[in-house]
Parts: C-alpha cells; sequence; structure tokens
C-alpha cells in the first residue's frame, strides 16, 4: 500500500473519531507553522467556513509533503500559501482574497554583490516562495534546499552559502533575535497569502469569497490582524 493511501486510511480514521456530533460538513487542513499570521488565518478561515456551514479541522501533519497531499486529495486545501503554487499543484484551486501581505527578502554575506551574482544560495523546501522566485529570476549559482529557517541561517552565518531567501515574518517569529544587521538585506518582492482548496471543493469558491468579503465589511478582518499585530506588515 502507498504512503499516501495509508495516509488517507489514517484521516479516515481519523473523521470517524471526532465526536458524534461533529457536521459531515468538516474540511481538514494541516497545521501550519507556528506564528501570529497561522493563528491569524486559522481564525480567519474557520469563522467564514462557518458562515457557510462548513466546519474547519486542523491536524498535525509532515509539512515537507503538506502540498503534495492537498493536491493529492488527502488533505482539503492549504490553509495559506502563494499564488504561484497553483502552477506546481494544479489540483488546488486558489480563493481569490488576499490573507496577509509578507516580503521575500534576501540575506547575504557580500555588500554589493547582486542577486544574480551570488555562488550559492539557502531555501526552504517546504515553502514554495523562495523557488517560485528562482524559476521567475534565473539563479546560475548553488541552491541548498533545507528543512527548517534555522538551518538557512546557520549556513548563512557559518559562511557556507552567500545568501539565503526568507520570509520576513517566519524570520520575525522564529528568530526575533537574529541580528539582521551583521548581513546585507535586500526586499526581493512583495507577496500575499492565498486559501487553496482541492479541485472537489470549487463550487465552496465563491461561497467562501463572499463570506470573507463580508468579514472584511464588518471589520472583523482587521479585529484579527490588531489581534496578532499584523498591521505592521
Amino acid at each position: 500500500m502507498s504512503k499516501y493511501l495509508l495516509l488517507r486510511f489514517a484521516l479516515v480514521l481519523l473523521i470517524f473519531c471526532l465526536p458524534a456530533s461533529a457536521s459531515s460538513n468538516l474540511l481538514i487542513f494541516n497545521r501550519p507553522a507556528d506564528t501570529p499570521q497561522a493563528r491569524y488565518v486559522i481564525d480567519l478561515l474557520k469563522m467564514a467556513y462557518k458562515e457557510i456551514g462548513y466546519e474547519v479541522h486542523i491536524i498535525d501533519f509532515n509539512h515537507q509533503s503538506a502540498l503534495i497531499a492537498a493536491n493529492n486529495g488527502i488533505l482539503d486545501g492549504q490553509l495559506g500559501r502563494i499564488a504561484d503554487v497553483k502552477d506546481d499543484y494544479p489540483n488546488l484551486l486558489k480563493v481569490d482574497f488576499p490573507l496577509f501581505d509578507f516580503n521575500l527578502v534576501l540575506l547575504k554575506n557580500c555588500q554589493h554583490c547582486r542577486y544574480k551574482e551570488l555562488k550559492s544560495l539557502a531555501i526552504q523546501s517546504s515553502y514554495p516562495a523562495a523557488q517560485s522566485y528562482i524559476d521567475k529570476h534565473p539563479f546560475g549559482g548553488d541552491v541548498i534546499k533545507v528543512r527548517n529557517i534555522t538551518a538557512q541561517l546557520n549556513l548563512l552565518t557559518q559562511k557556507r552559502v552567500e545568501g539565503t531567501i526568507l520570509l520576513d515574518f517566519m524570520l520575525k517569529t522564529k528568530h526575533p533575535d537574529f541580528n539582521q544587521a551583521a548581513f546585507h538585506k535586500e526586499v526581493l518582492m512583495p507577496m500575499q497569502s492565498f486559501h487553496f482548496v482541492h479541485k472537489r471543493h470549487e463550487a465552496l469558491i465563491p461561497k467562501l469569497t463572499r463570506a470573507l468579503q463580508k468579514l472584511q465589511e464588518e471589520g472583523k478582518v482587521h479585529f484579527l490582524k490588531s489581534k496578532y499585530n499584523l498591521t505592521e506588515f
């Protein structure tokens, strides 16, 4: 039995183990890395799905394989991802409502060298933003893919790579005391996060979009952003 069939079977067991009161209108998503942005997105989407009669259930799931699992229908989608994930994961459909803004940043060891002149870069494999940027802005050096931001910063600090591409909010949340001033920082581009659902839920997208727009008009989106101090991003 393939690992994805095993995962699907495990999720089916999980659903049957949920309280009997749980609605059949239940969607399952993986738990993202714990950041203020993630907590805001979870709260907002739970509110939006409740508006259309659905319940969101968050499970612990290997973040490295979450996109593949969502594309294969094992998960019901992704809580928040950049718009470009649809290029590599065609079964994921975007809900056209920006959840939050952030910057893709480059930290580098050399002051005057430009992105294309770097000989090596470290990126995080489970976040497609950096790879998407590299695909659109060809890079001739070595790209080293690591599992987490700590490994990226270690490679940079030890000068084993000349630069690393990061999500600014992940850097601030996971390593708030990291001395960014010791390196040269460049904002590569502003980005936005969107909610994605598997294509079998395509009919939910217009309803969910209207629900999110309603929450925005009622000021609840702004309230949640203020609650998690996201207004500065």
